[in-house]
């Protein structure tokens, strides 16, 4: 497993691109049917390992595939948090809070929430945005309050209402792929525990 395994995240780690907040397809189709045939091949035997195969699929755009398998253990915090992304990229934000609070203080949050401060504070253009709902949220998960789960659904939900515009989105994105290397690196490390 480990090498076939290693194939795919190398091949989701090679992704130049960063993912849309709301992605319309699957990235790369012959990569989920591999990761498929990786679930396939070893059957997910604990909640470390389904949390796995829930994030390979939800960095792989493919939503319905991840939510299957965070599905499956609901009671698991790291099984809640990947939960919660995946509803808040199909639009579903009321729901993707609730799976956020049920992930309750997931390690991945302080970390995430770090790491997001430090990338914003190496963004010097942020400060000549013109200030509006996004980038005052922005500027708060840099500076004083930090970033959090709820706070970071509700401007999702406001970049996607229309109502923002293509610079925002792009540094929306760049969070995004934050978080969900965080929750990533976690889920492999128990994963291999």
């Amino acid at each position: 497993m480990k090498e076939e395994l290693l194939t795919i995240v190398k091949r989701l780690d090679e992704r130049r691109e960063t993912a849309p907040l709301s992605p319309a397809q699957v990235w790369d189709a012959s990569l989920d049917e591999d990761i498929v045939k990786l679930g396939n091949k070893y059957p997910p035997a604990n909640k470390q390992a389904i949390a796995l195969m829930a994030g390979l699929h939800l960095r792989n755009d493919s939503l319905d595939r991840s939510h299957s398998y965070a599905q499956q253990i609901e009671d698991d915090a790291t099984g809640s948090y990947w939960h919660a992304i995946m509803h808040r990229m199909e639009h579903d934000f009321w729901n993707s809070k609730y799976w956020f609070r049920q992930a309750g203080r997931h390690s991945v949050k302080e970390r995430t929430r770090s790491a997001i401060a430090e990338w914003l504070s190496t963004q010097p253009g942020l400060d000549t945005f013109p200030a509006n709902p996004i980038v005052n949220a922005l500027k708060r998960f840099r500076d004083a309050d930090g970033w959090n789960t709820d706070d970071f659904v509700d401007i999702i939900s406001l970049q996607e209402s229309g109502k923002a515009t293509e610079d925002t989105r792009v540094l929306l994105e760049q969070l995004q792929r934050i978080e969900l290397m965080e929750l990533f690196r976690y889920t492999l490390e128990a994963a291999n525990r």
